[in-house]
């Protein structure tokens, strides 16, 4: 019986040694201790705790000696702290948010103040400006003194253009403000000028210089509305940059945004280039429908009389699509270029489409 005890023995501490914990339960232990979990710790407590509660199962489970439950324990714990992590990571994420909405809504906030003071100051400077324009177009123009023939000539052939240039600026105003009382008279006015330059009298260049500062005076006042309802719009800018895009070589003058079109006629018609522009100007016009267009025809040689060449544009355009159009003929008093020079004709007759600024 001697020899059977150290047997015995080695048998019975065999089963009586700890099993080997489980290697799940390692992993546990470094996760536990990784910097994403201690952080969860504080952003995620209460998914925190509920990994530590399995991990603690799990160490009881293995104490124990139940293996099989210590291992699931494990891997739920396991589970449960990288669940915390998430959530401390989703935390973290909405708390930012919170935050940068909530410097969106001060700026946006702040932004509206200052669109706000930016408002009020450009209706304050527009306000200005346009009294300040009113009244130097008020001033009394000086008086012209006696003139030598050559420049009586030269006086008069000035007198028209100007009586020219205030009659359309006067009906740019009317199409602004259809119901302006002072511009039909005004446009009245304009015809006993053209009748007293026909005349052998003295050219009354200095009424006509009187009818063109009251002509820009009401224009300016029908657009006061607008501007100080949008001081800051700019939608005339806006129209220039995009015709000059379209190659339409605009400019701006006291009525709007202008574009002239050259070879105009072709067999007594509007040439077929005319008509392509026009279509094309139509299109425009229909994408900014608060510019009424005013289109003049302009002469090469004096004393041509009225073909209805700018009645026929204003047609076109307004079957192209665009609406407020108004046709006006200015014969030979506005030439680009003298007429004695070459190629002049080509260069003076033409056809003037113009954007007429509602407001600035």
């Amino acid at each position: 019986m001697k020899p059977l005890l150290p047997t015995f023995a080695l048998l019975l501490l065999v089963g009586c040694a700890t099993p080997a914990r489980p290697q799940i339960m390692g992993e546990v232990d470094r996760t536990r201790q990784g910097a994403a979990v201690l952080d969860a710790k504080k952003t995620a407590p209460q998914a925190y705790a509920r990994a530590e509660l399995f991990k603690q199962r799990a160490d009881q489970a293995y104490e124990a000696g139940d293996l099989g439950s210590a291992q699931v324990l494990a891997e739920q714990a396991l589970a449960a702290y990288l669940r915390a992590t998430v959530e401390a990571r989703l935390t973290k994420a909405e708390n930012g948010l919170a935050q940068a909405r909530l410097q969106e809504k001060t700026q946006t906030e702040r932004l509206t103040q200052l669109e706000a003071e930016q408002q009020r100051v450009a209706a304050e400077a527009a306000d200005l400006e346009l009294r300040v324009k009113v009244a130097r177009d008020a001033e009394p123009l000086a008086k012209s003194e006696p003139a030598t023939p050559e420049r009586e000539k030269a006086r008069r052939q000035a007198a028209r253009a100007i009586v020219t240039q205030g009659s359309l600026l006067c009906v740019a105003a009317r199409l602004v403000e259809p119901n302006r009382q002072a511009v039909a008279l005004l446009l009245g006015k304009a015809d006993e000028l053209r009748k007293r330059l026909d005349t052998p009298a003295p050219a009354p260049i200095d009424d006509a210089n009187a009818l063109r500062s009251d002509c820009l005076r009401e224009l300016t006042l029908s657009r006061r509305p607008r501007a100080q309802k949008n001081p800051a719009q700019g939608e005339s800018d806006a129209l220039l940059t995009e015709l000059s895009r379209a190659d339409f070589l605009p400019f701006r003058d006291d009525r709007g945004v202008v574009v002239a079109l050259h070879a105009v006629r072709e067999g007594g018609k509007l040439s077929e280039k005319l008509s392509e522009k026009l279509a094309e100007l139509a299109r425009v016009a229909k994408a900014h429908p608060q510019f009424p267009l005013l289109v003049v025809s302009h002469d090469a040689r004096q004393g041509a009389k009225d073909d209805g060449l700018a009645g026929q544009a204003a047609r076109a355009l307004q079957a192209a699509g665009a609406t407020r159009v108004e046709a006006q003929h200015a014969g030979a008093t506005a030439p680009v270029v003298p007429a004695d020079r070459s190629g002049a004709a080509a260069r003076n007759e033409r056809v003037e489409v113009v954007f007429v600024s509602p407001g600035n």
